[in-house]
């Protein structure tokens, strides 16, 4: 009779601490934060090069929950793609060079149905560039 008084101490006890300690059970989710794949990380590399501003994603959403949501059909609309141009050896980020860099990376970029449109972050500026990514 003891060890059974014990038994379900032990399952009053843990049963508890399973349901409520568990992180999927409060739909808690890690912080977001984009993590470009291999291909859209090399474009960018390229793209940087090319027109000499340094470009690196934002605030963008995170990759993995943001896509799982999008095929279960849990978000109404599709978010911007963030991306932040920073300037690269003290000269002034240029306008043009951002716009021809956005088109470019938009025809490049391979996960283009999961965002409406590309937000450019320019020197505390944020530009929007509305493309057709469907």
């Amino acid at each position: 009779m003891k060890k059974f008084f014990t038994a379900v101490f032990i399952l009053l006890v843990l049963l508890p601490m399973v349901i409520y300690l568990n992180p999927f059970t409060w739909g808690m989710r890690r912080m977001p934060r984009y993590e470009p794949s291999q291909k859209t990380a090399e474009l960018m590399m390229q793209l940087n090069k090319k027109y000499h501003i340094d470009m690196d994603t934002g605030e963008t959403i995170d990759t993995l929950w943001y896509f799982r949501d999008l095929k279960h059909r849990r978000i109404s609309r599709l978010e911007h793609f963030n991306m932040v141009a920073r300037q690269q050896d003290s000269v002034p980020v240029d306008i043009k060079a951002v716009e021809a860099y956005a088109a470019e990376f938009m025809a490049g970029f391979d996960h283009k149905k999961y965002f409406d449109s590309m937000m450019v972050s320019v020197n505390g500026d944020s530009v929007v560039f509305k493309y057709k990514l469907k």
